[in-house]
């Protein structure tokens, strides 16, 4: 019935849960921090990086997975889990 393609995009979307196909391991890592519910400066001391390059992350992030808000992806994170 056509379902194929679909499952195949959301599978990518959700990764296996060892590893995401969709995320660089940096963004997985942040966003798992963001999900903990890190500031944007506080993971930035984590890494040793600018906030700036955490913001540069998150907003990729938000971007793959079509999200709107660090709320959103903390769900996300959170339900791939």
């Amino acid at each position: 019935m056509g379902l194929a393609p679909l499952i195949d995009q959301a599978s990518a979307l959700l990764g296996s849960g060892e590893g995401d196909l969709v995320l660089t391991a940096r963004e997985a890592e942040v966003t798992a921090l963001v999900a903990q519910g890190m500031s944007n400066a506080a993971i930035a001391r984590q890494f040793t990086f600018s906030e700036r390059t955490v913001e540069n992350h998150i907003s990729r992030t938000l971007s793959k997975l079509h999200l709107t808000s660090r709320t959103a992806l903390a769900l996300w994170y959170q339900r791939r889990s």
